[in-house]
């Protein structure tokens, strides 16, 4: 079990859903499931593949993790650096 806390839920949200199609594919051997708890994140692996094989998943699962999380994270910064009277420049039109 690999469990991932968010400060912010939605945040958790979107790391879950963004995550979940890996649970699509069938691997002989492997299964993975994960449940969305607020803003934890709990991943269930079963492996019948050897231990390299359930270290390379939980590997994967965590750069995925990594991934996902720093690029909602920028997403969150640029949702407050457009908001209306907070300096940002509107993107030029097109000539």
């Amino acid at each position: 079990m690999l469990e991932a806390s968010f400060e912010n839920p939605c945040v958790a949200k979107i790391v879950y859903l963004s995550m979940k199609p890996d649970e699509s594919f069938k691997t002989k051997g492997l299964r993975a499931f994960s449940n969305l708890e607020g803003n934890r994140i709990v991943f269930k692996i079963a492996c019948r593949r050897g231990v390299m094989s359930l270290a390379y998943t939980i590997y994967e699962y965590l750069q995925h993790l990594k991934t996902v999380e720093e690029a909602a994270s920028l997403l969150e910064e640029a949702k407050y650096q457009c908001k209306p009277g907070s300096g940002a420049s509107k993107p030029s039109s097109p000539q």
